[in-house]
């Protein structure tokens, strides 16, 4: 403001001394424009990105403006009668221009013709401006004569208007954060063009002088551009992406609508009539409204469509999500009761997948379930629907199979996912992966398929292959394994003669279904899978101690007293066994929590938490057992007697952990043994 006022004050005091008012207008006129040459080279290297490139831009475009003027400076010196038209210092000034433009929209908004939408409203934008300048400073100038000089002059205010033009398209359609440099940058080039039609109009009336105060404006321009300089170089500008501002999106058609109007206003009121010219601008901005309603409704289309599919698609692998599964497994139920068809879900849980978010980060975590995704997309069939149903859960719904189908399809799914190691990002580690699957079917002939029992049946099948060591397919229903002790680690022998045990004391099966509740227990309350093997394992020879009141044929019964079993117990894990990490797990079982139990009358977290959970269920086991004989299949009263015990014999975390399985139907009934195969001569008969 300072420089512009002296050089203000300077040009009206100089107006009647010749050789001062060149000198102003010619080499102090200079300053300012070799200010922003120098600036410009500071912003290009302090900057970023596209902001970078710009000023790089500019620092030609500022250079070519200060030749021209300096090429002007000598002409007005050494022809006093001024300098030629057309001159170097023209070229110069239109190779400013021409380098200045593709600079404006480098720093404003290059982004703008990636889009169809934004392109097109840039193109409206910009034919608007550049009709209405036509309209009001380019069509006056139009010269009848086409000579050199012509040419040039009329040069100027055609690159004027579309430097505003630009400038105003860019800003009304760009969608990328305007860096404020720019900003400015933009209002320097925008006075320019005003300052150029003034110019153009000056020397088509009267000839141009040094000391016009038309001057002032491009001074103005050179100080605006030393401001910009300094604000990109101030704040290292770069790139800022950000989002278009929805209160504008419509301000591209209004000026084209408003340049509609505004040209045939000026021709009416002008001409008396509309011209060609100003027709054909007409109905290329209607064209170009009604393409741009085209291209509009398409990315709006576009933009449903990816709206819906992000609405029914897990974003990370791909997959359909749990929301879009359910509403198709509805479907998928009705279809099968009326064409009598069986249906089956397998669902799929990675084994230890916290471990990898925990060892290697959450990135490569992503990366294993992509990955997983990927294979599990190989190994169902096409018409089978897979979903991501959890964080590291997959569920598969396969119409028209039935139980053994599925066990089968899974098992391949099960040695598809472990048969090639998956590598970790950024180390040479290698990572084997593992699941459980657990299959459910619901036959044809039993009506319509109840949803939420078979994903119930298929988790719960997934509960016993956790419980049998993962890295297995176990089924739900009749389809259900058997076995659950392979994956213990206990010898077979140790096995063996807690199931002698349990057949001697009583009709129905015990430390199996106690070790099955016990594992669930342990996983519910959250322990490590140590210690829920531990538990497992314990609870399933918890009563071997019975073994030589047995052997002595005492006739001991499930719910008779023998004090001594928990020691003998934990003496033959011992001493036999090898297995003295269970042997305080299983001495302890008959401690009660408020100190009153056998054999030490340990309390409270004494107790040893495994400890705790097996005697929580192998009491539910006897009183089971017991109602059952009776033929009473109610669980009411069995859950009263273990709350009974809540505090007193009981630890009460454990009681209500246990209590809420109960509720969930994650604790089974303990199953009738089948008759015992007779012994001839020692050995089997098949």
């Amino acid at each position: 403001m300072a420089w512009l006022g002296c050089y203000a004050a300077l040009l009206n005091y100089s107006r009647d001394m010749p050789e001062l008012a060149r000198f102003v207008g010619e080499v102090l006129y200079l300053v300012p424009i070799i200010a922003c040459t120098g600036l410009a080279v500071f912003a290009a290297r302090r900057t970023r990105q596209r902001v970078r490139i710009a000023w790089r831009m500019l620092v030609v475009s500022n250079a070519l403006w200060l030749l021209g003027e300096s090429i002007w400076a000598v002409y007005s010196y050494v022809h006093p009668e001024g300098p030629p038209v057309p001159s170097l210092a023209d070229a110069a000034y239109l190779a400013s221009y021409a380098v200045a433009l593709p600079a404006i929209v480098v720093g404003l908004g290059l982004g703008v013709v990636g889009r169809g939408q934004g392109l097109l409203d840039a193109l409206l934008v910009a034919a608007g401006a550049g009709a209405i300048g036509w309209q009001m400073i380019i069509a006056p100038l139009v010269p009848e004569d086409w000579t050199a000089a012509a040419l040039i002059t009329f040069l100027y205010p055609v690159f004027s208007v579309s430097m505003v033009s630009i400038l105003v398209a860019v800003l009304l359609s760009g969608t990328q954060h305007v860096p404020r440099s720019m900003i400015v940058v933009g209002a320097a080039f925008g006075l320019a063009g005003i300052t150029d039609g003034a110019y153009a109009y000056l020397t088509a009336v009267r000839s141009y002088e040094s000391w016009s105060w038309v001057n002032l404006g491009w001074q103005t321009e050179a100080v605006l551009l030393c401001v910009a300089a300094v604000t990109a170089a101030g704040r290292r500008e770069g790139d800022e992406p950000g989002a278009a501002d929805p209160d504008i999106t419509f301000l591209p058609a209004v000026v084209a609508v408003l340049a509609v109007g505004a040209l045939a206003v000026a021709d009416l009121i002008l001409v008396g009539r509309l011209s060609e010219v100003t027709l054909a601008v007409i109905m290329l901005l209607l064209l170009g409204l009604l393409v741009r309603q085209v291209v509009a409704t398409r990315d709006r289309t576009r933009l449903t469509q990816r709206l819906r599919t992000a609405a029914t698609t897990d974003p990370l692998t791909g997959l359909h999500n749990r929301r879009f599964f359910e509403e198709v497994l509805d479907i998928e139920a009705d279809r099968a009761m009326q064409r009598g068809d069986p249906l089956s879900l397998v669902l799929i849980d990675l084994d230890h997948f916290k471990q990898i978010n925990d060892t290697y980060g959450h990135s490569v975590g992503d990366a294993v379930l992509i990955e997983v995704a990927q294979r599990l997309r190989r190994s169902f069939r096409a018409g089978d629907l897979l979903c991501r149903y959890g964080g590291e859960e997959f569920l598969c719904l396969l119409p028209g199979t039935g139980g053994r189908e599925a066990l089968d399809l899974a098992e391949r799914v099960r040695q598809g996912l472990c048969a090639t190691q998956v590598g970790v990002l950024g180390t040479d580690e290698q990572l084997t992966l593992t699941a459980s699957l657990g299959v459910a079917t619901a036959e044809p002939g039993t009506g319509r398929p109840v949803i939420d029992q078979l994903v119930d049946d298929a988790d719960q099948a997934v509960y016993r292959a956790k419980a049998l060591g993962r890295d297995r397919v176990v089924g739900s229903g009749r389809y259900a394994a058997p076995a659950f002790d392979t994956a213990l680690p206990l010898p077979p022998a140790l096995v063996w003669l807690a199931d002698r045990v349990d057949r001697a004391v009583g009709e129905r099966e015990h430390s199996a279904a106690v070790s099955r509740w016990a594992l669930r227990t342990a996983a519910r309350m959250g322990l490590d899978d140590a210690v829920q093997r531990r538990t497992a394992a314990a609870a399933r020879v918890h009563d071997i101690g019975r073994v030589a009141a047995v052997a002595e044929g005492d006739g001991l019964h499930r719910g008779e007293d023998d004090r001594g079993h928990p020691e003998e117990g934990a003496r033959l894990l011992t001493e036999l066994a090898d297995l003295p990490e269970l042997a305080p797990l299983v001495r302890a079982h008959h401690e009660w929590y408020d100190g009153t139990g056998f054999p030490r009358g340990c309390a409270g977290t004494d107790i040893p938490v495994e400890a705790r959970i097996i005697t929580v269920c192998d009491a539910w086991s006897r009183l089971r057992s017991a109602a059952l004989a009776v033929g009473e299949p109610a669980l009411a009263g069995s859950c009263s007697q273990i709350l009974a015990g809540r505090g007193t014999r009981f630890d009460p975390a454990v009681v209500d952990v246990f209590l809420s399985l109960v509720d969930d139907g994650a604790v089974d009934e303990p199953a009738a043994l089948p008759p015992e195969h007779p012994v001839i001569s020692g050995r089997r008969i098949p």
